[in-house]
């Protein structure tokens, strides 16, 4: 009752205020069904949303089983400490014997003066030029870069190929370079052009030298790898090799079979939650009397169903024809089982096998991934539509309320006004009958004097 001054009634004696929300209290009963209503679309909604991500989660699982890739997987294991190994797609099985001949190592250059300090003494004005690899880069030194400190911010800024410095050793101050890459193509040369000046820059001193990485491969006449990086990927097919120290290591690259079991597993998995999700979801508790807040919404049973029977179908042909074959089953309850020790040793017997039964041709995979596009496509899908129809119901029932609302708190003005009318209507009464008592009195003064 925006804008309206409420006052209980003065003259009646009646508790306006409340009587009004007494009564809008009763006419809000329908306003409040609704908002009961939505308030089950929303819990509704927002466990479909839960549904849906859960499905997206397996059909990624379901993606990554269908790829050849997946059951080709392979570890690098490696014995010593002079490099590092990651494997890529093409790495072949085997042993590798390496040697780290020596590892590729940044140019450094140091000014051959030390000096006093690092933003008072002023050099010449004039060029430094840098060459790094074919790169050339001409430095402008002017009266605002000309001291140590301003020479090595104008470096960084011009983006030569090197990081300039400023060490303080025992003589005083230098200006340090460091090439922003390893190996001998990227070696600095350092040309100063610079006159006036209380000091100069009268030469370099070489703190260490540019060198290649140097990898040699197996033992009496191994083959040898030489490159400006210690992140060597061109050497051999498959392996990124990270050299951190001058001697020897073993790789040794096998199938990882523990990686083909965890990704299987990560399928059961999401299955697993997802089914687990709609049966807490969608069914009655008897013992508890209480109801899923799914109850009676069957798209999900329906594809919670589908998945099982595409799971456990038999497929055409193989030496696994089934997962049961890998030591997945069903109890009684419909949960899955899965017995991971059948699953090991069905990857170890035959892996191949195991990917066919898969991510072969009409596999079970294959038959998954449909499924789920056709169910989780953020267009067409299944999940979409009901959530769109969700979202279209809250949205007529936070329409219908608001304009309800409208209603009742133009319903409690008009109450509000007629009660206000009641109370004028009562005063004027009031001051009228007031007046007639006072004529009567003394009327019957008059009369009783005389």
């Amino acid at each position: 009752m925006a804008g309206t001054l409420s006052i209980d009634g003065l003259i009646s004696g009646l508790k306006t205020s409340e009587i009004i929300e007494k009564l809008a209290e009763a006419e809000r009963a329908p306003i409040t069904r609704l908002e009961e209503k939505k308030q089950t679309y929303t819990t509704r909604l927002s466990l479909w949303q839960t549904a849906n991500t859960r499905l997206l989660a397996l059909q990624n699982s379901v993606l990554n089983l269908s790829l050849a890739s997946t059951f080709l997987a392979k570890k690098a294991t490696t014995t010593g400490d002079a490099l590092s190994v990651a494997l890529r797609s093409g790495a072949q099985e085997g042993t590798y014997v390496l040697t780290v001949e020596q590892v590729a190592t940044a140019h450094q250059m140091a000014t051959s003066l030390a000096y006093a300090d690092t933003d008072t003494t002023r050099f010449g004005e004039g060029t430094i030029t840098i060459t790094v690899g074919e790169k050339i880069t001409e430095i402008t030194i002017d009266a605002s870069s000309n001291t140590l400190s301003g020479i090595r911010d104008a470096i960084n800024r011009a983006k030569a190929g090197v990081q300039a410095t400023i060490v303080k050793t025992q003589e005083g101050f230098r200006l340090f370079l460091t090439s922003e890459k390893t190996g001998l193509e990227n070696a600095m040369t350092i040309s100063v052009a610079l006159s006036g000046g209380e000091a100069e820059i009268s030469g370099w001193t070489e703190v260490q030298a540019a060198q290649n990485a140097r990898v040699l491969l197996g033992g009496t006449n191994p083959l040898v790898y030489e490159g400006p990086s210690n992140i060597v990927t061109d050497f051999i097919p498959g392996m990124t090799l990270s050299l951190q120290k001058t001697g020897s290591a073993t790789v040794t690259v096998s199938r990882d079979l523990e990686a083909v079991k965890n990704a299987i597993l990560n399928f059961t998995g999401a299955l697993k939650d997802f089914l687990q999700f709609v049966k807490d979801n969608t069914s009655y508790d008897p013992e508890t009397k209480t109801a899923g807040a799914l109850l009676g919404e069957t798209t999900l049973t329906r594809v919670a169903t589908e998945l099982v029977r595409r799971l456990t179908g038999r497929v055409a042909s193989g030496v696994y024809q089934s997962v049961m074959d890998l030591g997945m089953t069903l109890d009684r309850y419909g949960n899955l089982l899965v017995d991971e020790g059948k699953l090991a040793q069905a990857l170890e017997s035959n892996l191949e096998a195991v990917q066919e039964l898969f991510a072969g041709e009409g596999g079970v995979a294959a038959s998954l991934k449909e499924y789920l596009r056709f169910v989780t496509d953020p267009y067409e899908g299944i999940m979409q539509s009901t959530q769109k129809l969700y979202e279209r119901v809250i949205k007529d029932l936070d329409e219908r309320i608001a304009l309800m609302e409208e209603r009742l708190e133009a319903q409690k003005e008009r109450w509000l006004k007629q009660f206000t009318a009641l109370e004028s209507f009562l005063g004027t009464m009031q001051t009228q009958s007031n007046w007639l008592a006072q004529q009567i009195a003394s009327l019957n003064k008059s009369t009783g004097g005389s």
